[in-house]
């Protein structure tokens, strides 16, 4: 049910006020009732309002800014898909509130473990060696009586238990969305070099006037049935690669490639799956982009913690969003993992984002506050979130790669090394929870 502007703002009200609030209220409706003139009196002391023009909707807040729950909030249960009836996929909430699709696993897959899954009466949905990577992973589905790592951790190889853990779902990283201004000032690219650049996230509207330009690889990895959004995947790649009157791309001459993992969760939220960005991560490695962006973030997970050390093993460094569930928040991953770089947000002064993770996962912080974006439809709008800090930092990486011809051992710890020269270093001395190892600026 939609609720007018009007209706939510009175309903608001009305939730403020107490039982007990009530009865005090009527108490003294009573008494003033029983006094003439008093609330003639006392009205006639009263203040006079000020109206200079009529009532009107539009100036009331955006409602994201005043509402109380927050507005990517999602039902237990969610089918996925146009048919209601017959969805395309089941998102359930699982343990410590995460979100997964229902009943479905992954494991290091190995024969003795196929086999005591299929007695168990589980669907194997894939068996499939994924090149890339380097790894052999079993995706499969289990009776409701199964559903949990306990009742299934014992009927599987010592090793495969150790690997073993949901689909789950990860999501956007971005927070606010806020109407163009043109006070912006076109700012220098990061290099200009023809640097390879990936980006696992949803869907770009490549007929945006601030791609006209650009370069750009699309592959999706949605199950059929499903099309990802573009929003989200719109705003991150014009960050990257977008020219549009004030906008400014980070890599104007870059190949980008675009791995499209979100499907549509809700009009303000999307997730993508554990299996479709294990997909997308074995495509870019494939592809040979070392430079990866993962604005996307969600719970820690064995098969992903495996996946992402396999791409870095192969040579690829992983960038990703560290959070925006506030500064008291827990780590998310893939940016808690020890081999991706993980980037907070600041504002234009350099000062943290409000909702920003922090925490000493955190490697750097970047601009992530009101950021100039292409929007899915033809519009310019400013997006806030670690999801568009991000690129900030992939791009930087992406320059310094290319000045590089190896991407493993010395070669790889050089350009870490210079990636760490570039930080302005913020707040106390040193590495912090906030900044990280410092601020990356264009």
């Amino acid at each position: 049910m939609i609720l007018s502007k009007v209706t939510f703002f009175s309903l608001l009200a009305f939730s403020q006020i107490t039982s007990a609030q009530l009865v005090n209220t009527s108490g003294i409706v009573n008494q003033v009732g029983q006094i003439p003139g008093t609330i003639e009196r006392i009205s006639d002391r009263l203040p006079k309002p000020k109206i200079d023009t009529p009532f009107a909707l539009t100036s009331l807040p955006p409602i994201e800014d005043v509402i109380t729950e927050p507005l990517d909030l999602l039902p237990k249960t969610l089918p996925i898909g146009t048919n209601v009836s017959k969805p395309v996929l089941i998102e359930v909430e699982v343990e410590n509130g995460w979100r997964a699709i229902k009943n479905q696993w992954m494991v290091l897959a190995d024969a003795k473990s196929e086999q005591a899954l299929i007695k168990l009466g589980a669907t194997i949905r894939s068996s499939k060696v994924y090149q890339g990577l380097g790894l052999n992973l079993l995706h499969f589905t289990v009776p409701d009586r199964f559903d949990g790592k306990p009742q299934l951790a014992q009927h599987l190889t010592a090793e495969s238990r150790a690997t073993l853990d949901r689909n789950h779902i990860y999501q956007a990283q971005n927070k606010t969305t806020h109407a163009a201004t043109t006070t912006e000032t076109t700012q220098a690219a990061v290099c200009e070099a023809a640097v390879k650049i990936g980006m696992i996230d949803s869907a770009i509207n490549q007929q945006h006037r601030a791609f006209k330009a650009a370069k750009i690889t699309a592959k999706s990895f949605l199950v059929a049935g499903l099309t990802s959004p573009t929003h989200h995947g719109t705003a991150v790649a014009s960050v990257l690669v977008g020219k549009a009157d004030q906008l400014s791309p980070l890599l104007p001459n870059a190949q980008l490639y675009s791995a499209q993992v979100f499907y549509q969760q809700s009009d303000y939220a999307q997730g993508a799956t554990l299996s479709a960005m294990i997909e997308a991560l074995d495509w870019l490695v494939e592809e040979k982009v070392w430079v990866i962006n993962m604005s996307l973030a969600g719970p820690d997970n064995s098969i992903l913690q495996r996946v992402i050390s396999a791409a870095t093993d192969k040579g690829a460094f992983i960038v990703a969003a560290a959070g925006n569930e506030g500064p008291a928040a827990t780590p998310v991953y893939p940016a808690g993992y020890a081999e991706v770089t993980a980037v907070s947000a600041i504002d234009a002064k350099y000062q943290p984002y409000r909702w920003s993770n922090r925490g000493d996962y955190i490697d750097y912080a970047a601009l992530g506050v009101n950021v100039l974006t292409a929007q899915a439809k033809q519009g310019l709008g400013k997006e806030s979130g670690t999801s568009m800090a991000a690129p900030v930092v992939s791009a930087a990486l992406a320059c310094l790669l290319n000045q590089s011809t190896d991407i493993h051992n010395d070669g790889r710890k050089e350009v870490l090394t210079n990636l760490s020269k570039q930080a302005i270093d913020m707040g106390p001395k040193g590495r912090d929870p906030i900044y990280g190892f410092g601020a990356i600026r264009r």
